[in-house]
């Protein structure tokens, strides 16, 4: 069941998907380490409706249905602005509502939302360790850590390093994540997260 997701927070608040009323696509944790999806881009290119166009640097402008959406993509339903390599090693899921944003999310095109859930600390001990090796120098190294730290309360830590060189087109970013919850399964909850991500990737301008 971890392939299919049956609740989405994309709508302001936890619903159902079935309640949500307009068109919503969900790309779960599972489905990314089954398709070996490392950045979001790859993650979106999983849904229907998504092109992608080329940019100067590196970046690309990603539109859905036509629209423009660089200015409406989302971490946690905060507003994520930066033009930037995202990486999916935080990722719990990441949630696309297609429809105009403005309904939910004030100012936006009529295409839709990109909302990046992060990972959450859960009540129970658990890691898990992925290796990936390739061509051209390609290294990636992935670290999920969970650490029960008392009966309502838990720590998450989310490592990831991966370097590649192709010829020029090479792979060099970090990233730390940290997420603390307490009062877990009590009515009032709490959470307290760090992000760091650090890309040096470069890219190479000749043909």
């Amino acid at each position: 069941t971890s392939l299919r997701a049956t609740a989405t927070t994309v709508g302001r608040g936890t619903q159902e998907q079935r309640d949500i009323p307009q068109s919503v696509t969900i790309v779960t944790e599972r489905l990314m380490e089954d398709r070996q999806v490392d950045t979001l881009n790859e993650a979106l290119k999983l849904m229907g409706g998504i092109s992608f166009l080329a940019a100067e640097g590196g970046e690309q402008d990603i539109r859905l249905r036509g629209f423009s959406m660089s200015g409406d993509i989302y971490v946690d339903t905060l507003h994520d602005p930066g033009f930037y390599d995202r990486d999916t090693f935080n990722f719990d899921r990441v949630e696309l509502l297609r429809g105009s944003a403005s309904m939910l999310f004030g100012r936006g095109s009529t295409g839709g939302v990109v909302n990046q859930v992060s990972k959450q600390a859960f009540l129970d001990d658990a890691s898990n360790v992925n290796f990936t090796v390739g061509n051209d120098g390609f290294l990636r190294f992935v670290g999920d850590f969970n650490i029960q730290t008392g009966e309502t309360s838990a720590l998450r830590i989310n490592l990831m390093r991966n370097t590649a060189d192709g010829n020029g087109n090479f792979i060099d970013k970090e990233g730390v994540a940290l997420n603390y919850r307490w009062g877990i399964g009590k009515s009032d909850e709490f959470y307290a997260g760090f992000f760091y991500l650090n890309n040096n990737n470069g890219i190479n301008y000749g043909l």
